[in-house]
């Protein structure tokens, strides 16, 4: 087991999903359960973070890319800018539009988790470019 910054990010995010639903009691059936799912699957990424395999997971699908052309392996590294850009720019908006509503907070409670998980995949892979 190998607890790691984004170990901690995932359990922080999860936690204020988890408060915010213990906060408020009187959340429509839809959307708690929207939090809860999502609150959870972050729970879930911090356990799975702890273990080597996720991290091999990245190395290996960085060592695959050596092989391709240097547009392939810019385009991997440019997918999870992209998915965290779509995220920011959907997602600020709507709750601020929405004046932080219960449902755009639902809504958007999938973001952290995606966010998450790209900022993963792009610091694991710039160690691995940096070491070699």
């Amino acid at each position: 087991m190998r607890f790691t910054v984004f170990t901690f990010l995932y359990l922080a995010a999860g936690v204020c999903l988890t408060v915010v639903i213990l906060e408020h009691p009187d959340i429509a059936p839809n959307h708690k359960i929207s939090l809860l799912v999502n609150a959870g699957l972050l729970y879930f990424a911090a356990v799975l973070s702890t273990f080597r395999f996720w991290r091999q997971g990245v190395l290996r699908s960085e060592a695959r890319l050596r092989d391709k052309p240097a547009w392939d392996r810019n385009f991997v590294m440019f997918l999870p800018i992209f998915l965290i850009v779509v995220m920011l720019v959907i997602t600020i908006p709507d709750l601020v539009n929405h004046n932080w509503s219960m449902e755009a907070i639902a809504k958007a409670s999938v973001g952290p988790l995606l966010i998450l998980i790209s900022v993963e995949q792009l610091f694991i892979r710039s160690q691995i470019r940096r070491e070699s």
